[in-house]
């Protein structure tokens, strides 16, 4: 089964989409999507931090890196299998 581009997981809250070349590149990394808000972020996911501005309060994008945490392993599987292997790390960062 191939891996889909674009929103890969969802809540209540936000939409995680993972896209794949030519249009991505860099660091393994998800972008993060408000529902109903004009807000997006992009979280590294081998260190868990924010990368570039975003609309997000603080309180709002640890709660997005926690959600993220939870779902580690489902990402970044996902990732891999968009984007190809990358030297698998399980993140040692715990979200406050």
């Amino acid at each position: 089964m191939k891996a889909k581009s674009g929103t890969v997981l969802e809540n209540a809250q936000w939409k995680i989409k993972i896209y794949t070349p030519p249009k991505e590149h860099g660091p393994v990394h998800v972008h993060v999507v408000a529902k109903g808000e004009k807000a997006e972020v992009k979280i590294e996911l081998e260190t868990l931090t924010m990368k570039g501005r975003t609309r997000f309060s603080k309180k709002t994008v640890r709660g997005i890196i926690r959600y993220i945490h939870q779902n580690y392993d489902f990402l970044m599987d996902h990732w891999e299998k968009l984007n190809g292997k990358k030297k698998k790390t399980q993140s040692k960062k715990r979200p406050k």
